[in-house]
């Protein structure tokens, strides 16, 4: 038997995913009593690119176990251990690979993902950086975007602009750098932006992505020099190309949003009293562009709060544990909330431990939380509950106006869709007040920006957090922010944005004339 032949070919199988015959291989070659580290870690590779991530584990430590300085294996660990939120392990393993070999380019630049995921942003610039010099003669553009992108997470802005700048320079033809380029772009200094955008668009080569990383920018562009209807055919545009490569079904949101108030209307799980802990979570709900970026901003600037952003861990729980094809299984439920323990509130603690997070007051602005509003309430009975509001035309219109990512706002890219998916998201906000008798607090967007002092007084005293001037000053916030209000919040408040949709009503009445609210 030729080893080396076999361990190529299970590495062949690896290359084109063919993962149950590397795994059927390596089962082989194992029991026929080889120990090899090299078998163990492409075994463990196999699992992992299927995302069986706990089986994986066990074969890279096997791996590591037969030797220790198997800097391979001890990369592919921590990507595993990262994947099953064992966050501190994981980064163990990053440091001990590293060690071994600093230059390892793959683990430097997965160990900075690592770091920015976990909101550590100043150490996974470094990370970044580190990387950068080792492929300076390189193809290096990755390194390059995530360097924009995290010195924009930050509110760096000169730094973010310098390098999609380096990008665009670089690659002049290709349309995504341009779409990186578009939150922070500055007409006076980059004054060939727009001419050089629309030289590209009228290419006729251009791929269905090139026009929507394109339309995007372009609308926006045009939209800051008040040409509302150019930027209105490009925002158009953008939407239409975007909504043929997604899958999305309204009916699938009006099936969720059904089940829950069929379960929460049906049970009085107000007697249930779970256990609290001295810990409290924010909970920040509202549409996407609602002003839930800009509410996280201000009470996070207190010293005694940390953001978790839009952490989703909630979402999470809720769908690995009781939801299937967009309907709750009651009885579940009903058992864990009976249960003498608490589960869910106990896994998003020992999450937040992970992150290192260090406070008793914490915020969670996830895009989903109006949904979860009734799960909130019993789960985590010392909480509180801030809900935005915002002019429902103006909430659709920059809902209209944004190239997301992700998949959960695949409802964007269509007139009828975002207005059904509003009309679900205030039906629901009206169930959810009725239920619990307007037991939180709502907070108007405009009265937020024409009056900020009075509105933020009192949202820090239903927090039942002392006055703090830090929140006045939220625009200094160093909070990592990475939503699509990744540069507004970042400034003092403003109101331009009020009653924007004034300027695309004619364009827009499908839409406006769909919402209910």
């Amino acid at each position: 038997m030729n080893l080396n032949n076999k361990i190529s070919k299970i590495i062949k199988n690896i290359d084109n995913k063919e993962c149950k015959e590397a795994i059927h291989s390596c089962e082989t070659l194992i029991n026929s009593n080889i120990e090899n580290t090299i078998i163990y870690n492409l075994y463990g590779r196999a699992y992992q690119i299927l995302g069986l991530y706990e089986k994986s584990i066990s074969k890279f430590e096997k791996s590591i176990e037969l030797q220790q300085n198997n800097f391979f294996a001890l990369n592919n660990l921590a990507i595993s251990l990262k994947a099953i939120q064992k966050y501190r392990l994981s980064e163990e393993a990053f440091k001990k690979c590293l060690k071994i070999n600093p230059n390892y380019i793959v683990a430097i630049i997965n160990y900075a993902d690592l770091k920015e995921f976990l909101n550590q942003i100043d150490e996974s610039i470094k990370l970044n950086l580190s990387a950068l010099k080792l492929q300076l003669n390189n193809n290096h553009d990755y390194i390059l975007v995530k360097l924009s992108k995290l010195y924009l997470s930050k509110g760096d802005i000169e730094e973010a602009r310098n390098y999609s700048l380096k990008l665009i320079k670089k690659y002049p033809n290709k349309s995504y750098f341009y779409h990186l380029h578009s939150e922070i772009v500055d007409f006076e200094k980059d004054k060939n932006y727009l001419s050089d955008m629309e030289a590209l668009f009228k290419k006729n080569d251009l791929s269905d992505d090139d026009i929507i990383n394109l339309s995007f920018p372009l609308g926006k562009a045009y939209e800051k020099l008040k040409n509302y209807e150019k930027a209105f055919k490009y925002f158009d545009t953008g939407n239409t190309y975007k909504k043929k490569k997604i899958n999305f079904n309204i009916d699938d949101v009006l099936t969720l949003s059904s089940s829950i108030k069929k379960i929460f209307n049906n049970s009085n799980f107000q007697k249930f009293k779970k256990k609290q802990t001295d810990k409290k979570i924010i909970f920040i709900c509202g549409m996407p562009r609602s002003g839930t970026t800009l509410i996280d901003q201000i009470i996070s600037s207190h010293t005694d709060v940390v953001s978790t952003g839009e952490s989703g861990h909630l979402g999470a729980y809720i769908k690995k544990n009781y939801l299937n094809n967009f309907l709750l299984n009651e009885q579940k439920i009903n058992e864990h909330i009976e249960s003498n323990d608490n589960f869910f509130q106990d896994y998003v603690y020992s999450l937040f431990d992970e992150f290192k997070y260090i406070s008793k007051v914490f915020t969670d602005k996830s895009v989903q939380n109006f949904f979860w509003i009734g799960f909130i309430k019993i789960f985590f009975p010392n909480s509180k509950i801030i809900i935005t509001e915002r002019n429902s035309k103006d909430v659709c219109l920059s809902i209209f106006k944004n190239n997301f990512e992700g998949g959960y706002m695949n409802f964007s890219y269509d007139q009828k869709n975002i207005a059904n998916f509003y009309n679900i998201y205030f039906d629901l906000i009206q169930f959810w007040k009725k239920k619990y008798e307007n037991d939180f607090l709502s907070i108007k967007y405009e009265n937020l920006i024409e009056d900020p002092e009075i509105e933020i007084k009192k949202m820090l005293d239903y927090c039942d957090l002392k006055w703090d001037p830090n929140c006045l000053n939220h625009h200094k916030n160093k909070t990592v922010i990475k939503t699509a209000s990744i540069t507004q919040a970042r400034l003092p408040i403003y109101k331009s944005s009020k009653n924007q949709s004034d300027k695309y009503a004619a364009n827009l009445e499908q839409m406006f004339n769909l919402l209910k609210n």
